[in-house]
């Protein structure tokens, strides 16, 4: 069990929603194209990254409500 499953769900259903696919959404998340391929294949997260990968996402909802 990857211990971001929890977090991919989220944001896969999130990236689904609103059209993005991996690449896409890291790059403007985080400036990081390969952020999801890393988190998929279960690699450790920085608590920072989360946050601003969480905040993306808000904002996101917000502005597309």
């Amino acid at each position: 069990m990857n211990p971001n499953d929890d977090l991919l769900r989220e944001l896969d259903d999130f990236m689904t929603r609103h059209g993005f696919s991996d690449s896409t959404f890291g790059l403007r998340a985080t400036g990081d194209g390969h952020l999801l391929r890393r988190i998929r294949d279960g690699r450790a997260i920085r608590r920072s990254t989360i946050v601003k990968v969480k905040r993306f996402v808000a904002r996101h909802e917000i502005d597309a409500a």
